[in-house]
This record gives C-alpha cells, sequence and structure tokens, in this order.
C-alpha cells in the first residue's frame, strides 16, 4: 500500500471515529452532551473532506471551516456546492457553542447536526468511493 493509500486510510478511519464517537454519545449519555457531539460530527467531515483533497493530490489546508473546505473540493468536483448548506449548518453549530460560554446547543439542533454528518458521509461514499475502500478493514492492524 502506498503513502497516498495510508493517508486516505488515516484520514477516514479518524472521521469515522469522530462520527462513531458522536453517535456513542448522543445514544448513552445522560444528559447529552449536544455541543461534544456537533464538534465531533464537525470533526468528521472535515476529516472526509481532507480525505478528498488528498485523493486530488492537494495538501489539506490546516483550516476547520468546512464551508471552505468544500468550496475548495468543489474546484475538483463542481457537484459538491450540494453539501454546502449542511457543512454550513454544521460548522455553525459545532463551533459558536464551543466559543460563546452563553449559549447551549438543544438536543433537536444537535440531531439536525448529526442527521446532516450522516447525509454527507452517505454522498461522499457515492462520489467518492475510493475514500471508503476497505472501510471494513480491521483497525487492529493500525493500532
Amino acid at each position: 500500500m502506498g503513502k497516498q493509500d495510508n493517508t486516505l486510510k488515516d484520514w477516514r478511519l479518524l472521521a469515522d471515529r469522530d462520527l462513531g464517537v458522536a453517535e456513542h454519545l448522543a445514544a448513552n449519555m445522560r444528559p447529552i452532551p449536544t455541543e461534544i457531539i456537533a464538534y465531533h460530527c464537525q470533526q468528521a467531515v472535515e476529516k472526509y473532506l481532507k480525505g478528498i483533497l488528498v485523493i486530488f493530490g492537494e495538501d489539506p489546508p490546516y483550516i476547520h471551516d468546512l464551508n471552505k473546505l468544500v468550496i475548495i473540493v468543489e474546484k475538483h468536483r463542481p457537484n459538491f456546492v450540494s453539501i454546502r448548506t449542511p457543512c454550513g449548518v454544521i460548522t455553525h453549530f459545532a463551533f459558536q457553542p464551543r466559543y460563546d460560554l452563553g449559549l447551549s446547543l438543544s438536543e433537536d439542533d444537535m440531531r439536525m447536526v448529526l442527521a446532516h454528518t450522516h447525509s454527507i458521509k452517505e454522498f461522499l461514499q457515492k462520489e467518492i468511493p475510493e475514500l471508503f475502500k476497505g472501510e471494513d478493514d480491521s483497525e487492529d492492524e493500525k493500532y
């Protein structure tokens, strides 16, 4: 397996872990840590998008704004414009509460962020299947 393949697998595994943490917390922790779940959703989408940039031969930038990342990906795949809105929603809800301690994210908003994250992942699986190649690989071989 080449360096790019390892990098792609790393991006996907890290993204899948963030999404898994968000799902686990939503299902099992009470009170539900809505802000932390939204943050992990944002991190998952960020890592999926950065993995896609690697596929296109770009070094992922050191940014966290999903709006900016999806615009960079659109240079290679203009149809990614269709995920701009959910990326914007996730970015808004993942970072605003973390930096404005007076706000709290409602459970409904958190569930919307989680749903957007799943819909983005499904879109990416259809559009960029190479990112998800070997998705069922055991993580034990790496860690």
